[in-house]
Parts: structure tokens; sequence; C-alpha cells
């Protein structure tokens, strides 16, 4: 992923926690012995997991400094502060405890920033192995199931907040079959801030998804359209993966 620092005064705005996501992690958490132990990887701004530190012994990763910065400033004046670790996504298993977290997850789509289909199935394998039995694995992701991927452009659906509005799209590359993404932030005076070119996507789908879960071993994989367990439809334009230890 291209980190762009002119980006950071947006991103909390663009990512904050969504309706009833603190909820669902917590309905998740509960299934363990407190505290439960909760990994966020690419954790960003990491919004929902400063709202769950109070019920769950918590993990941070991000391959990016920026983001782990934010959270350490964020935890300056905590009594208990989180464990946020510069990490890349593929080195987890590598220094972390197998068997050891209840709810692994990776939000914000930043898992399309693995790159290919080689790394996510690495993460999913990874993250396995870091959980503890019946333990929980969440991915929210963009529903790329409902484009039309033999086109060359596809425009996603722009993020909108009071300041800024995030437009992004994905151009094909007919030659190599790769995908590259595209971002721009308008704000609300007019201003443009060329976030992301030309970065290399895997626009990852639910029927892959639930292939690479059984692949490596997950007990069962379920999707939703959204944190209040809406039963996942075609023409949603995210989608919420839970797979299974």
């Amino acid at each position: 992923m291209i980190y762009i620092k002119k980006w950071t005064e947006y991103y909390e705005d663009f990512f904050s926690v969504e309706p009833h996501q603190e909820e669902f992690f917590s309905a998740l958490g509960s299934e363990f012995p407190s505290p439960s132990k909760f990994l966020s990887v690419e954790c960003g701004a990491a919004l929902l997991s400063e709202k769950l530190q109070d019920k769950c012994d918590i993990t941070l990763t991000d391959s990016f400094p920026e983001f782990v910065n934010i959270v350490n400033a964020h935890q300056v004046h905590k009594e208990n502060p989180i464990h946020v670790f510069n990490l890349n996504p593929a080195d987890i298993a590598r220094y972390l405890g197998k068997n050891f977290f209840n709810v692994i997850c990776c939000l914000s789509y930043r898992i399309i920033f693995m790159k290919d289909r080689i790394l996510i199935k690495k993460f999913l394998f990874d993250s396995r192995m870091l959980l503890s039995d019946g333990g929980y694995l969440v991915i929210d992701n963009l529903n790329f199931s409902k484009y039309d991927f033999s086109q060359t452009k596809i425009e996603l659906p722009a993020k909108k907040t009071e300041r800024a509005t995030l437009y992004s799209s994905v151009i094909k590359n007919t030659d190599t079959t790769s995908y590259k993404l595209f971002q721009h932030i308008v704000t609300s005076s007019g201003k443009v801030i060329d976030v992301i070119r030309d970065e290399v996507i895997c626009p990852i789908s639910m029927e892959s998804f639930k292939s690479y879960a059984k692949e490596v071993g997950f007990s069962s994989c379920e999707f939703y359209n959204d944190y209040k367990k809406t039963p996942y439809s075609t023409d949603s334009d995210k989608i919420i993966c839970v797979l299974k230890k």
C-alpha cells in the first residue's frame, strides 16, 4: 500500500467505527474466557480497538510506522495500553504466539493490499495457526463479486464524510491480468488530494475467500452485508467474512 501522509488527516473520517461493529466483536469475544485475546492486522488508526480495550487483551500490527505512531499517541494516557507492532502481515506467524488469539481481524479492505492470492492465502493460513480452538478470523472487504472484471475500469463506491469524499477506481491491466487501485480525495472546499496511484491490489471475491478458507482448514465460513449480520446479498457494496477455526 502506498501510504500518503496527507491522508492521515482524513483516514479516521473515512474508516471510523461502523454501526454495530463494536457489538459484533464484543459478542465474538464473549465466547471466550475474559479477557478475550484480540489481534487486528493492518490496524490503521485502530479506532475500534480503542473501544474494545477495556474488554479485551488487544494486540495490533501495521506495516506502516505512521499508523503505529498514531495508535501510540492515542494510548499515551491509557492505564493499560494496547500492544502495537510495526509488522508486515506476512510475518505475523513468525513473531506472534500460536493458538493464542481468540479473534483476529483485518478491516477497512486492507487485505487487498496484500497484492496477490498467494499472500492472501498465506495470511489465512497464518491466522488459523495463531487462533485458539474455535477462534474467529474476521475480514471486511469490498464486494468484488458484484463487479464485471471483463471491463478495463471499475468505479468503486465513494466514501463521503462532512469534510471530504474519497473516490476509488480499479484499472485492469489486460496484458498481465493485474489490477491497480487509483484513489483521490476531494475536500469540502473543493481541494483535490491525490492519494494512491498505480497501487497493485488483489480484488479477491467472496467465492475465493470461501475456497481458501476450506483449503487452509477453517471449519466454517459465513458472509454478511454488515455488522448487524444482514445475510449476504450480491448487490451489497461490502462483505463481512467470518471464518471459524
